[in-house]
């Protein structure tokens, strides 16, 4: 089983520590932790191409040429965003966007596989349920199947984070 870690945060930090713990709970199975923010990925610009899920001839970049072809090589996605205003980070925002298959069913990254989110940040419960249906709304979308969500209190200092290993191991089973 091959699995996609999708690190959304801006900075090094609460997030980290989080995927560090679950990665622990993975050792055996092949997982690789794609970190956005030491990436160079573009927005993208909306033109024809990207209207009909094709590969945008506009954006040459880090993304586009070394991440997206392999993007569908993975069973299992977990998306780790802090909670930002209600809803997942930029980063992640331009992460969908660059691959989400807007007009064309047969072009659709995540059908059939699995998909799970990490979401943490001061808020609590009510913020972090924004970003869980922002998930399972891309869930529904792309036909993939959600497995489930952890979640935990995160101050605003780096290894300020509440984890809970029986959360932690509920979440990781759910994956597999």
């Amino acid at each position: 089983m091959k699995i996609l870690i999708i690190n959304a945060s801006h900075r090094k930090g609460n997030t980290d520590q989080i995927t560090g713990e679950v990665r622990k709970k993975l050792e055996g199975y092949e997982v690789r932790e794609l970190i956005l923010r030491d990436i160079d990925i573009q927005i993208p610009d909306g033109c024809e191409n990207c209207a009909e899920s094709e590969v945008c001839p506009h954006i040459k970049d880090e993304f586009s040429e070394l991440i997206e072809p392999s993007i569908r090589n993975y069973d299992v996605y977990i998306l780790a965003t802090p909670t930002w205003s209600d809803n997942v980070t930029p980063l992640a925002l331009i992460f969908w966007n660059r691959i989400v298959s807007w007009c064309h069913e047969d072009n659709k990254y995540l059908k059939g596989k699995k998909l799970g989110v990490i979401t943490h940040g001061m808020a609590g419960q009510e913020s972090w349920d924004n970003v869980i249906s922002w998930v399972k709304s891309i869930c529904s979308w792309e036909q993939c199947k959600f497995v489930g969500s952890l979640t935990c209190k995160t101050g605003s200092n780096i290894n300020n984070v509440e984890l809970n290993q029986e959360k932690i191991n509920e979440f990781v089973d759910g994956l597999l």
